[in-house]
């Protein structure tokens, strides 16, 4: 219409300031020089802000100009990108959960049901019963009896909750006490959570099959990255899982709080509590799935783990895959110029 912005413009007057104006939510309006100024402050930077006012269409349409460009001046980006789509794809295909789809439950933006909040050991009881008769969603098959917990279960000794499903061991004998039946039910949820540690690892090893170049490395050396890595790679698949208040599991199925994590018995709640903390700390990164895929692929190959044999190729492999990151971290993030950085020291922390 006539009084579209294209045909209309109102000259915008704006009251002089002393610079110092306090910039918070109800009055960030007022003084557009001094929000500006408080944003470049706090580290944004002006493609950040630019972006910000810019419709997801017309962004995702700079962005591949962007990419194209690079391609263009650097030859071997085309690779490295192709690379990246590569582990992507591959990070879909074998880890059903998605960060995408842990966040959309979390923050209630799915159109499924709410998963059920377990935060006491009655609420434990029924969550047990409830995911016993449920299919996994995205499998064909049915929950085997143990599923309690997650997938990520316990690798090495090391138990922590996944997204398989809540133990279905007997009850046990309807004469125990209140105690009794207290523990019974914490020792179905350990025993759960081992028996659901395979489904994790065949997990994490068929992504490592997909990684150019891993199945052609010495066999004892994919067992080495494999035993050493998947622990760290666990922690990283768990992150989008958490939050400061819980963890889904069972396929976002079932939300467990975190004080309710912390009321179990040992060693379950003095694993789990450092999980959260580095997972809290994590997802300031805001990274997503395209991210991850690429990350995951870094941390498996790692030439410094105990034992290779022939650390050179493992090197190179890594190189490529690190190349490929940080290409795509700067398409994916380009207002985020350390984050390249940050993660690499991720994978420092993820060891301690």
């Amino acid at each position: 219409g006539f009084l579209s912005k294209g045909r209309f413009r109102v000259k915008l007057v704006y009251d002089h300031c002393n610079l110092r104006c306090r910039i918070h939510k109800k009055s960030r309006n007022k003084c557009q020089y001094c929000r500006f100024q408080t944003c470049l402050m706090v580290g944004m930077s002006h493609n950040a802000i630019r972006f910000g006012r810019m419709p997801q269409a017309e962004k995702e349409k700079l962005l591949a100009e962007f990419s194209s460009d690079l391609d263009h001046v650097h030859p071997e980006a085309a690779d490295l990108r192709a690379l990246s789509r590569l582990l992507y794809d591959s990070y879909i295909k074998h880890f059903p959960l998605t960060k995408a789809k842990a966040r959309a439950i979390l923050s209630g933006k799915t159109g499924d049901s709410s998963p059920f909040i377990i935060h006491d050991m009655k609420s434990l009881m029924d969550g047990e019963q409830l995911i016993n008769c449920k299919q996994i969603p995205g499998r064909d098959q049915h929950p085997s009896p143990a599923v309690l917990a997650d997938n990520y279960g316990v690798v090495a000794g090391h138990p922590g909750p996944g997204y398989g499903g809540l133990g279905g061991l007997s009850q046990g004998p309807i004469g125990l006490s209140h105690q009794g039946r207290t523990e019974g039910l914490e020792l179905r949820f350990f025993y759960s959570c081992q028996s659901r540690s395979a489904e994790a690892v065949r997990e994490v090893t068929e992504f490592a099959k997909s990684i150019p170049g891993f199945v052609d490395l010495d066999l004892n050396d994919q067992v080495t990255l494999l035993k050493y890595g998947v622990i760290e790679v666990l922690t990283l698949r768990m992150a989008p899982l958490m939050n400061n208040d819980g963890t889904l599991m069972s396929y976002g199925q079932i939300f467990m709080t975190r004080e309710f994590l912390k009321s179990l018995r040992k060693p379950f709640c003095q694993m789990l509590e450092p999980k959260f903390e580095f997972s809290v700390k994590f997802n300031t990164l805001e990274l997503d799935d395209s991210d991850l895929a690429l990350f995951l692929a870094v941390v498996i190959l790692s030439g410094d783990r105990p034992g290779l044999l022939n650390v050179r190729p493992i090197e190179r492999l890594q190189e490529t895959v690190l190349h490929s990151l940080e290409l795509h971290l700067k398409v994916n993030h380009p207002d985020s110029m350390q984050l390249f950085a940050k993660l690499l020291q991720k994978m420092t922390d993820l060891r301690q």
